[in-house]
């Protein structure tokens, strides 16, 4: 039988992972299994993100671990030419990204990495966890 969590806490030291895929993460409901075995119904008021700690009750707490995922990785451009052409693409093709200090991360499509080689944009391919917000199509 699952433990119904209903609750995030602001932090925990002595937490149970629960090793989730993203798209999960972008749900207010759903079930999991901790990395202990036991079975949790996740109800929640909104959605939650990797490391947000879930109250188990009974002084559980349950960790959530994004899974890695196949992503490509743009380098931060180093001229202005580069770094317009980067965003002129990307905003155009309204895709989901994480912008980190020296690299924007992208979900790994086998059209978008045709499209980046064809139009001149260096990319790499790395397994890692994504941490963009959910995308929306709302203007």
């Amino acid at each position: 039988m699952a433990i119904l969590v209903e609750n995030v806490m602001s932090a925990c030291e002595t937490a149970i992972p629960v090793r989730v895929d993203r798209h999960t993460l972008y749900k207010r409901r759903w079930r999991a299994k901790a990395t202990d075995g036991t079975e949790l119904a996740v109800d929640l008021d909104a959605p939650v993100k990797h490391a947000t700690c879930l109250d188990g009750g009974h002084g559980r707490c349950f960790r959530i671990e994004q899974e890695p995922e196949d992503v490509l990785v743009i380098p931060m451009p180093k001229t202005p030419e580069m770094a317009a052409k980067i965003g002129w693409y990307l905003g155009n093709q309204h895709l989901p990204v994480e912008v980190r200090q020296d690299e924007i991360i992208l979900e790994r499509l086998s059209t978008l990495a045709t499209s980046l080689d064809r139009i001149g944009i260096p990319y790499s391919l790395r397994r890692d966890i994504f941490l963009c917000k959910m995308h929306s199509h709302q203007h």
